[in-house]
């Protein structure tokens, strides 16, 4: 069968010669007339074919289903963006879902049900406390920015931020900048979160150093993901800012600390990784609880002034393993962590009645190892020794062995028994308790969105 379009020239000229034709030519021409009569029948009966055929063709589309519309394109995720909150059935169809994870910010809370006894001293002090609570309110700012906020509620009742800060997240080169108050990149287990801990309480050398709190700064952090090294992580962190802190880097003048972390980590194998980092801190402290002590006893409290602003330094190595089976990787893993610090500070001491400048050196570390022996069970033991800045004949030595109950990721309950014993230095800085064995109970429930504990 001809294509329509093919026929309708031969159209137009029959009908242009069976109205031009002289009346002379008609009769001679009879014949050939008949024959086009005939070619538009068989054209005519084409037509009403092709009719038939394309009434056929669209007889499906009018009885199938209308098809749904096109699926929105998934909106780009925003770095480290927290996860949004769910929208309630009957959302009007076109609302701007976008609106609700940018104008509402990611919100969680936490907190630290603790229990602590000893079997060595009076039982003041003893007993259950909510220790901590914890608000956090984060979020994105726009694509070059991100907010995160997270106050404290101690037990007494005190509100404070814990963390404020800012961070860049579209810094070309593999630099990120963040503002506010931070807890510092001091080896590992300074930067985290109580509840984050591997056992109920932070290691002797950091309480030692930094006392209850940790290493808290208020300022700027430049971070620096080093390029050309492979397929191995490194990382550059530099800090300046202010602490608060009152054990060391407290001079009076509230002089500005430099801090700088190199930290890397190795993949061993499929299923292991090795973490290392160096730090290096430098600030000014005041005079020690010690020599301010001695004054008084003395009677030089008001005669002699110590200086408010020596040197203070501090180096510290941190080590992190861990191993987490492919196959079984739910119910088997192995975390060990070690950090060293070494404390150079500038101190004072009464000689008469006269102050001699002198540097106090001291050491201090922690090691702990830990298996997951099932689905929500993990065994940890954890070694602590420690000196205490500017004692330097103080030392103390303590082990502790934690059992850490994971039910979900939105719950951990903690058993620790801890033995410390110390020198007679150090038991005068703890009433004269040479030694003391404690144990602690700690439920931590959480809820609302919450990110990742880091590596």
């Amino acid at each position: 069968m001809k294509p329509l379009h093919h026929l309708i020239p031969t159209m137009a000229l029959v009908l242009a010669l069976g109205t031009s034709a002289p009346p002379a030519r008609q009769a001679s021409d009879a014949e050939a007339v008949a024959r086009l009569q005939q070619q538009i029948e068989e054209l005519r009966t084409q037509i009403r074919e092709l009719q038939q055929q394309v009434a056929a063709l669209g007889a499906p589309l009018r009885q199938a289903p209308a098809a749904p519309p096109p699926a929105a394109p998934p909106e780009p995720a925003a770095p480290e963006a927290t996860p949004s909150i769910a929208e309630p059935p009957g959302t009007p169809a076109g609302s701007n879902r976008a609106g609700s994870s940018v104008f509402n910010p990611a919100i969680s809370s936490v907190f630290q049900l603790i229990g602590n006894g000893s079997f060595s001293h009076d039982p003041e002090g003893e007993g259950f406390e909510l220790s901590e609570a914890e608000l956090a309110l984060q979020s994105v700012v726009d694509p070059y920015a991100r907010v995160d906020l997270f106050f404290s509620f101690e037990a007494d009742g005190e509100a404070a931020v814990e963390e404020g800060t800012v961070t860049s997240t579209g810094m070309p080169g593999g630099l990120q900048l963040k503002g506010g108050r931070f807890k510092s990149a001091l080896g590992k287990w300074n930067r985290w979160h109580p509840h984050q801990f591997y056992t109920v309480d932070s290691p002797d050398v950091l309480t030692a150093f930094f006392g209850d709190e940790s290493l808290t700064s208020d300022g700027l952090s430049m971070s620096w993901l080093i390029p050309g090294t492979s397929s191995v992580f490194l990382e550059s962190t530099t800090e300046v800012g202010n602490t608060s802190n009152d054990v060391s880097f407290d001079a009076e003048e509230n002089d500005p600390i430099l801090l700088e972390h190199l930290g890397s980590v190795f993949t061993l194998t499929s299923s292991a990784t090795l973490g290392a980092g160096l730090s290096a801190v430098a600030g000014r402290s005041g005079p020690t609880e010690a020599l301010l002590g001695e004054l008084d006893e003395a009677g030089l409290a008001g005669t002699l002034e110590p200086s408010e602003s020596l040197p203070d330094r501090l180096l510290g190595a941190d080590l992190t393993y861990k191993w987490k089976p492919l196959s079984r990787n739910t119910y088997r893993s192995v975390v060990v962590q070690a950090e060293g610090l070494q404390s150079r500070r500038g101190v004072e001491e009464l000689e008469g009645t006269s102050l001699r400048r002198t540097t106090s050196t001291v050491w201090g570390g922690y090691a702990y190892g830990e298996y997951q022996f099932a689905k929500r069970w993990r065994g940890g033991i954890r070694y602590d020794r420690t000196g205490f800045p500017g004692v330097e004949e103080a030392r103390q030595r303590a082990v502790s062995a934690v059992l850490r109950i994971i039910p979900t990721e939105f719950q951990e309950l903690r058993v620790q028994f801890k033995h410390t014993t110390r020198n007679h230095a150090a038991a005068l800085l703890f009433d004269d308790e040479a030694d003391d064995s404690q144990v602690f109970f700690e439920w931590i429930p959480a809820i609302g969105a919450h990110g990742a504990h880091p590596y």
